[in-house]
């Protein structure tokens, strides 16, 4: 993709940042007592930086919309769960059904649908996964967490196993890295975590843009 499609891919995910904070603000995504996502223009400007970062690795493939949409959701969900430590399923839902749908129109673009059945398997892996953690070790990850999980094994299984491998150990790597700094800084008191949400997201989002494709 030419430099003028990158930007214009970048001014779609202006737009449709900016259309995620008017739903999430008011939709009671956000804890009480809070009026806005994030300060002005932030939100959005990082999801145009997504956008065009996703235009530039990934061209004219059909698959750019999935992870451009993943990359949008990404954005709230990360905040909302750095700020108040929760993932709300009413916003995780739609992203995934709206993810889901838009691999199987890459699916049936490219004519290829094994790519698709790839990706339905590492959404379950995952779930098994953080399902086995949830239930075994209580209080190690909340419900969002396990959502979160089969959402971003959907979106890592279309780019292969490896990248459900790397980007997975990646996100806990990060977290684990982050939760060592804030310590040691004091900036977390003791025996606190760090949410989980943003690492897995983060740590998705890299492979995505590192292996764009199997």
């Amino acid at each position: 993709m030419n430099a003028a499609g990158i930007a214009g891919w970048g001014l779609v995910g202006l737009v449709v940042g900016g259309g995620l904070r008017v739903i999430v603000e008011r939709g009671s995504f956000l804890p009480e007592g809070t009026g806005r996502l994030a300060p002005p223009a932030l939100p959005e400007v990082f999801t145009a930086a997504l956008f065009a970062t996703l235009a530039w690795r990934t061209g004219t493939e059909p698959d750019l919309f999935a992870y451009s949409w993943l990359a949008a959701a990404s954005v709230p969900l990360a905040v909302i769960d750095w700020t108040s430590r929760q993932l709300p399923t009413k916003l995780l839902w739609p992203a995934g059904i709206i993810l889901a749908a838009l691999f199987g129109a890459a699916a049936i673009v490219s004519r290829d649908a094994y790519p698709l059945i790839r990706s339905a398997a590492g959404m379950l892996v995952l779930l098994a996964f953080y399902g086995a953690i949830y239930f075994l070790r209580p209080g190690q990850m909340g419900g969002g967490d396990l959502r979160l999980g089969g959402l971003l094994g959907l979106a890592l299984g279309w780019a292969g196993w490896t990248a459900v491998l790397v980007g997975t150990l990646l996100g806990w790597l990060t977290a684990a890295i982050a939760l060592l700094v804030l310590r040691a800084a004091r900036w977390l008191e003791p025996g606190s975590e760090v949410p989980l949400g943003p690492f897995l997201l983060a740590g998705a989002l890299a492979v995505v843009l590192i292996q764009p494709g199997p």
